[in-house]
C-alpha cells in the first residue's frame, strides 16, 4: 500500500505514526494547501513527497491508495475524486453528512473493484470483538449507556467568536458528528441498527452541537450515548443484563479495557497491550487489502452506510442543518 493522505491535521499524526510501522505500508506523499504545512509532516515522518494540488496528488501513479482526512464536509468530494482517479481510499471518519453520498462512495467503490474503508478505530479493536462475544454471558441485555466527552481544545476560540471548522455546519461540524457518532459506532457493532432514535442536542447559536444525548431505542432495551465537546468526562461505557454487567473502560474509539461482572465475580480483559487503536486500525487494514478481501470491505462498508443514515436521522431530529450539504 503506496499512501498520499489529504489533510495535516492531529489524526493524521497518530494514524501516520502507526502506518509507517504496519507491514505493507509505505506513506508516499503529503497533499496540503500550504507547502509549509504539508513539509512539516512530510519531515517528520520522512515522507519522500508534498502537493499542494489535488490533482496532481491523484495523478501520481506511485500511489495506490488515499487517506482522506480533510473537514468533514469534504470526505465525500474528496474521496468521489478519488475512487474516480482508480486510487483506493481510507477515509476519516465522519464518511459522509448524508445516506445518499455513503451509498454513492459505496456504490462507486464497488464498481470500480477498489478498496474504500472508513477510519472508524472502534470497529477494529480487538477489545471490541471480544466485547461482542462477552455480551452473552450478562442475560439478556436491559440498559446500555456510552459516555465520550471531550473538551475540544478548539472550544474556547468558539467562545470568543470564532469559528472552527469542527464547531462550523457549513464543515459538518459538532459533537455528533466528531465524537458521539464513536457511541453509536459502538451500539451499532453489537446490537445492530436500532428501531429508533432521537438526539437531544445543545447547540451554539450558529446552530451547531456543542454536546448532546442521542436515545437509542431497541426492543428490550434503551442506549443512551453521551457525546460532548465542551466538557470533559470519565469516559467509559456501561452494558447491564439481567444476570450480570459488562463495563468497558476509557471512550469508544478506544475500548481500553472489559470487565466482565457476574455471580461468579469480576473478569477483567485487556487484549490491546498498550498499542493505540490506530495500530490495530492500520493492522486491519493491511491484512485484507493483502489478502485481496474485497468481500469483507463491501460488508464494512454496509455497515459505514447504515451508520451515516442513523447520523443523519440523528442530527435531523435536533434540526442541525448543514449548509450546502442539506
Amino acid at each position: 500500500m503506496r499512501i498520499g493522505t489529504i489533510g495535516t491535521g492531529s489524526i493524521v499524526s497518530w494514524v501516520m505514526a502507526e502506518a509507517v510501522r504496519t507491514e505493507g505500508m509505505a506513506w508516499e506523499a503529503v497533499c496540503s494547501r500550504r507547502e509549509e504545512t504539508g513539509r512539516a509532516l512530510a519531515d517528520r515522518f520522512g515522507v519522500r513527497k508534498v502537493y499542494t494540488e489535488l490533482d496532481a496528488l491523484l495523478a501520481d501513479p506511485e500511489l495506490d491508495f488515499i487517506y482522506v482526512a480533510s473537514p468533514n464536509s469534504l470526505h465525500y468530494e474528496k474521496t468521489k475524486r478519488a475512487l474516480l482517479a482508480g486510487k483506493n481510499v481510507i477515509c476519516e471518519k465522519p464518511f459522509a453528512p448524508t445516506r445518499a453520498q455513503a451509498e454513492e462512495l459505496s456504490a462507486l467503490a464497488q464498481e470500480k473493484r477498489l478498496f474504500l474503508f472508513e477510519g472508524i478505530t472502534t470497529m477494529f479493536l480487538p477489545n471490541f470483538a471480544l466485547l461482542r462475544e462477552k455480551c452473552g454471558e450478562i442475560g439478556p441485555v436491559r440498559q446500555v449507556s456510552c459516555s465520550f466527552c471531550q473538551y475540544s481544545s478548539k472550544y474556547d476560540a468558539l467562545c470568543a467568536g470564532e469559528t472552527p471548522n469542527v464547531f462550523n455546519p457549513a464543515f459538518a461540524g459538532g459533537a455528533l458528528m466528531d465524537i458521539n457518532l464513536y457511541n453509536l459506532y459502538f451500539a451499532y457493532g453489537l446490537f445492530g441498527k436500532p428501531d429508533r432514535l432521537t438526539y437531544h442536542a445543545h447547540k451554539h447559536p450558529n446552530g451547531i452541537d456543542t454536546s448532546g444525548v442521542l436515545v437509542l431505542e431497541y426492543p428490550d432495551f434503551i442506549c443512551q450515548c453521551t457525546g460532548a465537546k465542551n466538557c470533559q468526562g470519565d469516559n467509559g461505557s456501561l452494558i447491564l443484563g439481567e444476570r450480570g454487567r459488562i463495563r468497558v473502560e476509557g471512550p469508544a474509539s478506544m475500548c481500553s479495557r472489559i470487565t466482565v461482572v457476574t455471580e461468579s465475580g469480576e473478569q477483567p480483559f485487556d487484549l490491546q497491550n498498550g498499542e493505540t487503536a490506530w495500530h490495530y486500525e492500520m493492522r486491519e487494514i493491511a491484512g485484507l487489502v493483502a489478502a485481496g478481501d474485497y468481500e469483507a470491505c463491501r460488508r464494512r462498508l454496509e455497515d459505514t452506510v447504515e451508520v451515516a443514515g442513523l447520523l443523519e436521522r440523528a442530527r435531523r431530529s435536533a434540526d442541525i442543518v448543514f449548509p450546502g450539504i442539506d
